[in-house]
């Protein structure tokens, strides 16, 4: 019975040993604790005491590894989580920021373009030259190349293409490249336009009465046709309804129904265009002096006492003449061509030059004017519609013929047509 006992307890033993060392090596336990005696001598309880306290700090050391892998755990997927948390969130925040941003630059652009005014948006592709005289415009971009016109601070050209320090323009006629630097571009173009340029209330209609005052009842101080530009008066009163401008040295008004009132800006000018112009210019001076000549040699043979008279009464004998028995408006139209001829340039530049020079007046011709002259018999009427034509008054709108009523297309006053 006693070895059956201890037969029993050697088999537990073992069983327990096993047990333990199997423990051990899961746990990952090197050394068997110092206190665990493999023996009979304390008999059962020493063993299971043994066993129970291993198999304690077995397991306190499994909990603690596991508790410390699993806490490892969380701390690892906690943190990997809140990073991409922050990640994505960040990203999701630079998204709506970068779009936030591209939306504020949008409205600021879509601001910009609304407070533009219509003529800002026109000038966007435009360019001027930022120049005292004129700026070359040349076949290719670079300064040796071939001349082809020339951009004047009053011209305005279109850009065909921007380029970095060339950029190809269009202007008039002319098609070429000018040189950045010389150049200011839209809205800057623009504030140029109105620093260089003068304002011009371009006619829209034909008869269009240039009033002294803004009133359809003031007096008339000129007539002007579709076409005709007059010098805006930026310094006169504005009056609602009517456009001040200057005419003929005097300030007047118009409606402003029939005028268009812009910056007078210029196309550029191409070489030929150029050399065409100072061939005209020195052909007209050419013809100016023969025209002198003229007049002076008519003078001398038709009218010998004229060089005696003040060129008012020159101008109301030839209005006598011409318009006597004219409405008063007439005389002055009469008046007003000769005088817009010796403005023009075209034609000697003084009254008795106009007046006499061969093949104009038919009374000059003819002799009524110096008979006219020596008599003296010249009306009141006639003598003031010479004085309002000196002092500016133009019904004709700048006309410089004028002849009887033919069915001849042009400005008709009393019974005369002017054109």
């Amino acid at each position: 019975m006693k070895n059956s006992k201890r037969l029993t307890q050697g088999i537990i033993l073992m069983i327990s040993t096993v047990a333990l060392a199997c423990t051990a090596a899961v746990a990952g336990v090197a050394d068997v604790p110092a206190d665990m005696n493999i023996t009979a001598k304390n008999g059962k309880a020493g063993i299971v005491a043994s066993l129970e306290q291993t198999e304690s700090k077995v397991l306190d050391e499994a909990q603690l590894s596991d508790v410390t892998v699993e806490k490892t755990k969380t701390q690892i997927v906690t943190v990997a989580s809140k990073s991409e948390a922050e990640a994505a969130v960040e990203a999701k925040q630079e998204e709506e920021q970068t779009v936030e941003e591209s939306e504020k630059s949008n409205e600021t652009e879509d601001q910009k373009e609304d407070t533009m005014s219509k003529t800002e948006k026109e000038w966007q592709d435009k360019v001027m030259a930022d120049v005292e005289d004129f700026l070359c415009i040349r076949k290719e971009g670079n300064g040796d190349a071939e001349i082809l016109g020339k951009l004047y601070p009053t011209s305005v050209a279109t850009v065909v293409k921007e380029g970095k320090a060339w950029t190809k323009i269009k202007s008039g006629s002319v098609k070429g490249y000018v040189k950045n630097e010389y150049l200011v571009f839209g809205s800057d173009a623009y504030e140029n336009a109105k620093k260089v340029c003068k304002k011009y209330a371009y006619v829209q209609t034909d008869g269009l009465n240039v009033r002294e005052d803004a009133n359809e009842d003031a007096k008339i101080l000129a007539v002007v046709n579709k076409g005709d530009k007059l010098l805006f008066n930026k310094k006169a009163d504005k009056k609602e309804g009517w456009v001040a401008v200057t005419v003929k040295n005097s300030d007047g008004y118009v409606s402003a129904d029939y005028v268009k009132v812009k910056l007078g800006t210029t196309d550029a000018v191409s070489i030929e265009e150029e050399i065409a112009a100072q061939k005209a210019k020195e052909a007209a001076e050419a013809k100016e002096k023969a025209a002198k000549a003229s007049a002076s040699s008519a003078a001398t043979q038709n009218a010998p006492t004229s060089a005696s008279v003040d060129d008012t009464t020159l101008l109301a004998a030839i209005i006598q003449c011409e318009a006597g028995n004219e409405c008063y408006e007439g005389k002055v139209a009469v008046g007003a061509v000769v005088l817009n001829r010796v403005r023009s340039g075209r034609w000697p530049n003084s009254i008795s030059g106009v007046i006499y020079q061969s093949g104009q007046f038919s009374p000059a011709r003819n002799g009524a004017l110096s008979r006219v002259l020596s008599r003296g018999n010249i009306s009141s009427s006639c003598r003031s519609a010479a004085a309002d034509a000196l002092a500016g008054s133009d019904p004709t709108g700048g006309k410089m013929f004028f002849h009887r009523v033919n069915g001849r297309s042009g400005l008709v006053i009393g019974n005369h047509v002017f054109f």
